[in-house]
């Protein structure tokens, strides 16, 4: 292989490997969202995550006034696609599923949320007139079918408040689902042109900014970091998701076609249920299992042709 062709792998590499770091990460915050504020756990994964990519400039750097350099290079172009991001995902889009993981489980609700490459041919059909060839719609099709399935295996509805708390947390997953896709085309705008420790210091540091603004405005007695305890027993899953994953994700997004990194970037539900069945929170479940797996491989046919 060519040093060109694993140069143009690394990117959608990196975008699928964001999704594993995804899918471990987002069974510790599910079972963390309920005893905690959502925004306290994505306040806490920021506070951990900023100085260690000051850390990571400082050495890729060679020292403070290459770091300073580098920062330099962050533009008001960059700051607002960035903060935009972490609009869409620590202030909204991942509060969003961490609630709705409560009536629809983990994988059942990331199999919806992370279907959010579906908005980006939607979108692009209705705004864009972009067509889709046969294969594509039968994957739309088939990614709809599995939704469904996931819905209808996740809760009980035969009583009334069952049938609220689901509805609730499919909304709030639908919710999700575009939040999420709009942080994917903010970051792959945003992060253009930055090297991953500069970009992911100024995505972090945007990220404390907005999970102190929004979880102040809904509650201002909200407390905005975790316990010690709770903080020191998930300092790992911190370190892996928000440092580590970020990386990926950052690079997957700014260094892959849009369609490709967001698809990878989503195949999360897969990957959790055997993530949800390691931590003890899910029970195999067939039917929901095939769900999943038809969300991901609808998703894949939606985008082979892009």
């Amino acid at each position: 292989m060519s040093l060109e062709m694993s140069s143009s792998a690394l990117g959608p590499l990196c975008a699928f490997c964001s999704s594993v770091t995804w899918a471990i990460g987002s069974t510790g915050y599910a079972q963390l969202s309920r005893q905690h504020s959502p925004f306290a756990i994505n306040f806490s994964r920021a506070l951990l995550a900023f100085p260690l990519f000051i850390v990571a400039t400082l050495i890729s750097a060679g020292g403070i006034s290459g770091a300073l350099a580098q920062y330099a290079t962050l533009k008001g172009f960059h700051f607002g696609w960035l903060t935009l991001a972490m609009l869409a995902s620590y202030g909204l889009g991942d509060v969003l599923f961490m609630s709705s993981t409560r009536s629809l489980g983990i994988p059942g609700a990331l199999a919806i949320a992370s279907s959010y490459p579906l908005w980006v041919a939607i979108a692009g059909y209705i705004f864009l007139g972009e067509r889709l060839s046969g294969v594509q719609w039968m994957g739309l099709l088939v990614a709809l079918s599995g939704i469904g399935i996931v819905i209808l295996s996740s809760t009980s509805q035969s009583h009334p408040m069952a049938r609220k708390s689901l509805a609730r947390g499919i909304l709030f997953a639908v919710l999700t689902s575009a939040f999420w896709s709009l942080h994917g085309y903010a970051v792959s705008r945003g992060g253009k042109d930055l090297s991953l420790p500069v970009g992911n210091t100024a995505r972090m540091g945007a990220a404390l900014l907005v999970c102190l603004g929004s979880g102040k405005f809904i509650d201002p007695r909200l407390k905005l970091v975790l316990p010690w305890k709770e903080f020191r027993r998930n300092f790992w899953l911190f370190v892996l998701e928000a440092f580590v994953g970020s990386c990926l994700f950052m690079y997957g997004m700014s260094h892959s076609p849009l369609a490709v990194g967001s698809t990878l970037s989503a195949l999360a539900p897969v990957i959790s249920v055997p993530a949800a069945w390691i931590f003890g929170v899910e029970k195999f479940s067939i039917p929901r299992t095939f769900g999943v797996c038809l969300v991901v491989f609808g998703v894949s046919m939606l985008m082979s042709g892009f």
